[in-house]
């Protein structure tokens, strides 16, 4: 983290009191830095919190990220037995609880209550700088229900959080999980309830010492960096880099709504006419300027944590349509978004600063089978294939790609865009037979088969294939090009291939299309 106001090789000892001083707007964070081997209290901005974790260095002498302490994995732990302590360095809030290592040894766990809320919440400056508004989330958004399993989860014109966070799919699913899972939410705002019932107030500030109630998760496992004490079997947690296994009650599907999303192709060249400033190209955080609601939103990369949760859920970015009935009323709906033109900003308006937000989740739930779902007809096929034909068979799903300034890396519901491949041995040869997810698209992109020469020249080149499908605009590479692997064919799709059935004409034509290429 780079940012004003720090000497060179600050390294954070510890996250202290949340303080606001009463003539200005903005809360703050109090850190004790060390530099030169001279310990001092300096503050930053509460929304810079997700940069922010005991032994990282603010402005490295080397621009690295480092982070210290010794590492520690904490596996199948619950939170239903933690103790409330006493941060012995800044005197902050802590959760205690005793560990049984593999060794069956005993070693009792110290986290700061601050630091175990970053890893669960504080992923973006939003949730970092509203944690302390009460009711935030309820003025916010508008959740409703509706049909599948499924929720609507409506950005109301008063929210705050920058439209492009909804183009994450890390972040739609972590905001799922806070708005919709009554045991995170829970915890998330008594934040708030906390801070609104035990801040003082001093001359010149108003002042609150972090503390929050942990949602109960059991069974979790988490990466961590600090301090083991060996002569008393204490170790002081620095730093905690990952949370897996969280559970969560979540539907099937989360659809996320806003007025500001918009039909149109993304990354015009107007780009919604947001002016440049001085500090828009520097990744340097400076607090005595506030944002400018005239930039665009720039994302800064920090060390990345990883969060992932027990199930997956799918998340989506939806437009309402209107619909006409047979009566003639029309009524709205919604669908997933055929096109996407941002335009929304937070801050202020006569802000000076580039806008940003930090890139440091890592959502690694195990979303497969939800990308794998938008293949259901293409994967009914080959099922069949295989129950007609003695065949060896291996299946790989590969994401496309980030290619310069481009988003068809992702669907337009926000979606990483997938490509499944299959490799089918038979008797005479080997073939490649490649499929791209077109489910926001009207258009279907015909299946490329491949019979190949070199199996293994193939999967070396595999990722130049997926980053010039990409530069095509989700096209296939040109024949001269993929005939160095081999004989190339294309099969088309039937109409309305999302629809078919096994015992349908079209399907069998296909399924016939198939077995001929496969047979030469």
């Amino acid at each position: 983290m780079i940012a004003k106001g720090f000497t060179e090789n600050s390294k954070i000892m510890y996250v202290a009191n949340i303080f606001k001083f009463k003539h200005l707007k903005s809360w703050n964070l109090e850190l004790c830095v060390r530099s030169d081997g001279q310990d001092q209290v300096l503050h930053t901005r509460l929304s810079n919190l997700p940069a922010l974790a005991k032994r990282r260095v603010i402005n490295p002498s080397d621009g690295q990220s480092r982070k210290g302490g010794y590492s520690f994995s904490l596996s199948d732990i619950s939170t239903s037995n933690w103790q409330v302590g006493t941060d012995s360095e800044g005197g902050g809030n802590t959760f205690m609880f005793d560990y049984i290592r593999s060794d069956e040894s005993t070693v009792t766990v110290h986290t700061p209550q601050i630091e175990f809320a970053r890893i669960l919440f504080f992923h973006n400056a939003y949730l970092a700088r509203n944690c302390i508004d009460q009711g935030l989330l309820s003025r916010e958004f508008w959740i409703q229900d509706i049909q599948d399993d499924s929720i609507l989860v409506n950005i109301l014109p008063i929210s705050s959080l920058p439209i492009k966070s909804f183009e994450n799919e890390g972040q739609r699913r972590l905001l799922a999980w806070i708005l919709l899972d009554k045991n995170a939410r829970s915890s998330y705002e008594s934040i708030a309830k906390n801070f609104t019932e035990e801040v003082q107030e001093t001359e010149d500030k108003k002042i609150w010492r972090f503390r929050f109630s942990p949602p109960r998760l059991d069974n979790i496992s988490l990466e961590t960096r600090g301090w083991m004490d060996k002569d008393t079997d204490n170790y002081y947690v620095y730093e905690v880099l990952g949370i897996s296994n969280i559970p969560s009650s979540l539907p099937k599907t989360v659809r996320f709504y806003s007025e500001k999303f918009k039909t149109g192709m993304t990354g015009s060249a107007k780009d919604n006419g947001a002016k440049s400033v001085s500090s828009a190209d520097s990744n340097t955080i400076d607090d005595q300027q506030d944002a400018d609601i005239d930039t665009k939103l720039k994302t800064l990369d920090i060390p990345t944590t990883s969060f992932s949760f027990v199930n997956a859920i799918e998340t989506r970015k939806v437009v309402k349509k209107r619909v006409a009935s047979s009566n003639g009323i029309e009524s709205e709906e919604y669908e997933d978004l055929v096109g996407l033109d941002l335009s929304a900003d937070e801050a202020t308006i006569d802000g000076t600063a580039c806008q940003t937000d930090f890139s440091g989740i890592d959502d690694e739930s195990e979303v497969l089978e939800l990308y794998i779902q938008r293949f259901e007809a293409f994967k009914l096929l080959i099922k069949k294939l295989l129950e007609q034909h003695d065949l060896d068979c291996h299946e790989e799903l590969h994401f496309l790609p980030a290619v310069g300034r481009s988003s068809l890396h992702r669907t337009i519901d926000g979606n990483k865009r997938s490509l499944l491949e299959v490799q089918i041995k038979t008797d005479k040869a080997n073939f490649i037979v490649l499929e791209v997810d077109m489910s926001d698209n009207n258009r279907m992109l015909s299946t490329l088969i491949i019979k190949v020469e070199d199996t293994e020249l193939w999967s070396q080149q595999l990722e130049d294939i997926l980053q010039l499908i990409v530069q095509r605009s989700i096209n296939w590479p040109t024949n001269k090009y993929l005939e160095n692997f081999g004989i190339v064919k294309r099969m088309r799709h039937p109409s309305n291939s999302l629809q078919l059935t096994d015992s349908s004409i079209e399907f069998n034509g296909w399924l016939s299309r198939l077995t001929g290429i496969l047979e030469t």
